[in-house]
C-alpha cells in the first residue's frame, strides 16, 4: 500500500515502484515516469530527485534543437564512447543543419535534402541518420511529430577494402622498430590487439610465467577527456597466449610506468599513437595505411599458418565467427587456390 502522497507502491515481484510527472503532452496530460528498486528508500530518494526537475510542457513549436538536449538526457546507460559518439554527430551535424526548426515543420524532403547534403563517408552518414532517426521516434512516441523518416534513403555503405601488410612489408616495418614506444606495433602485429586495448594495457595484464595477455580495458576518448573503460563489448574481454616472439620483445622494455605503452611516466593517448605510426611507415618508406591495418595483418598471418577461424575470432575479442570469415574470407584466395589444388594430387601418388 502506498504511503500518502508518496506515490510509491510495492510490486508483486517484491520491488518498489514510484510515479513521478515527467511531462506534459501537446494535450496538457501528464506523461508519467517511474523508478523501481528492491529498496523503498532508494525510490524515495530518486524520486525526490526527479521531481525537483520542473515537468515541462511539450508543444508542436518545440524546436529540434531542445527536443535533442531532452533525448541526450534520457541516454544515460549508453557507454561514455557512444554517448561521446551521439555529441558529436549531434553539435557537428543535426543541430547546426535542423536544431532550429520546430518539430511540426520537419517533413521527409527536409530530412532527405539533410542527408543529402552530407559529403561524408557512406558509413557516417547513416550512423547520422540513425541517431536522427530515434531522436524523432522518440517525438513521435510523445505525440509531437508523425513517421517522416521511413521513405528517406541513405547511401548504401560500401564494403570496406581489408588493409593487410604483405610479408615484405611487414619485415620491413618490423625492422624500423628498435624503441620501446614501437612495443605497441609489435603487439598488435603478434596478438591482434585494437589500439584502444594496446594503450590501455597494464603490465598486471601480462603474465610472464603462463606467457598470457589479458584484455579488460581499452582507451577512450569521452565527455570527461582521455580514460580507460571496458572493452567494446564482452567478447571483446579475452586472455591471449603470448607467442615467444612477443614475449622475448616484451620483456626487453623497461616497467617504468603501470602502463606498457607509456611516455614519461603516462599511457600514450591514442591520437598521439596514430601519429607516430605514420612517422614509423615513412621510415619504413611503406604507404600510408591505418593504424588497424596492423590487426588485420596479425589475422592475415594467423590464416596463413594455419589457424582456425573459431580460435582467431576468439583472439580477436569478436561477437561470433561470422564477424571474422567476412572480415577475412577473400584475403587468402592464395591459400584457397593451394587447398583446391591438392584434389588433382590425390591420384598422384
Amino acid at each position: 500500500m502506498a504511503r500518502r502522497g508518496e506515490n510509491i507502491y510495492k510490486r508483486k515481484d517484491g520491488r518498489y515502484e514510484g510515479r513521478y510527472i515527467k511531462y506534459y503532452d501537446i494535450s496538457g496530460k501528464a506523461v508519467y515516469g517511474y523508478v523501481y528498486s528492491r529498496s523503498y528508500s532508494d525510490v524515495k530518494e530518486l524520486l525526490v530527485k526527479y521531481k525537483t526537475e520542473k515537468p515541462t510542457r511539450q508543444s508542436k513549436n518545440t524546436l529540434l534543437s531542445e527536443w535533442l538536449k531532452s533525448w541526450m538526457k534520457s541516454q544515460g546507460t549508453l557507454k561514455p564512447t557512444t554517448k561521446q559518439i551521439y555529441k558529436s554527430h549531434i553539435d557537428n551535424y543535426i543541430n547546426p543543419n535542423l536544431g532550429k526548426i520546430p518539430l511540426k515543420k520537419l517533413n521527409g524532403d527536409i530530412l532527405q535534402g539533410f542527408i543529402n547534403d552530407l559529403n561524408l563517408s557512406a558509413s557516417t552518414v547513416k550512423n547520422i541518420f540513425s541517431i536522427l532517426k530515434s531522436v524523432l521516434s522518440s517525438a513521435e512516441d510523445n505525440g509531437l511529430i508523425l513517421n517522416i523518416w521511413d521513405k528517406v534513403k541513405v547511401p548504401k555503405k560500401e564494403k570496406s577494402i581489408v588493409q593487410v601488410l604483405t610479408i615484405n612489408e611487414q619485415k620491413l616495418l618490423e625492422s624500423v622498430l628498435t624503441s620501446p614506444l614501437d612495443i605497441g606495433v609489435w603487439i598488435c602485429l603478434y596478438a591482434g590487439l585494437r589500439i584502444g586495448e594496446v594503450c590501455a594495457l597494464k603490465w598486471l595484464n601480462i603474465n610472464f610465467e603462463t606467457l598470457t595477455l589479458t584484455v579488460n580495458g581499452t582507451q577512450a576518448r569521452t565527455e570527461n577527456g582521455v580514460e580507460i573503460i571496458a572493452p567494446k563489448s564482452k567478447s571483446s574481454k579475452r586472455e591471449i597466449p603470448i607467442p615467444v616472439i612477443l614475449i622475448n620483445k616484451l620483456k626487453e622494455i623497461p616497467q617504468t610506468c603501470e602502463y606498457v605503452l607509456s611516455k614519461n611516466n603516462k599511457p600514450v593517448d591514442i591520437r598521439t599513437y596514430r601519429r607516430y605510426f605514420k612517422k614509423l611507415l615513412q621510415k619504413a618508406d611503406l604507404p600510408d595505411i591505418k593504424f588497424h591495418a596492423l590487426r588485420h595483418t596479425f589475422s592475415t598471418r594467423a590464416l596463413e599458418v594455419g589457424m582456425d577461424y573459431k580460435t582467431l575470432s576468439e583472439i580477436l575479442g569478436h561477437s561470433s565467427v561470422g564477424i571474422t570469415l567476412d572480415l577475412y574470407a577473400h584475403s587468402l584466395n592464395e591459400h584457397k587456390r593451394n587447398e583446391m589444388n591438392k584434389l588433382g594430387r590425390i591420384f598422384d601418388k
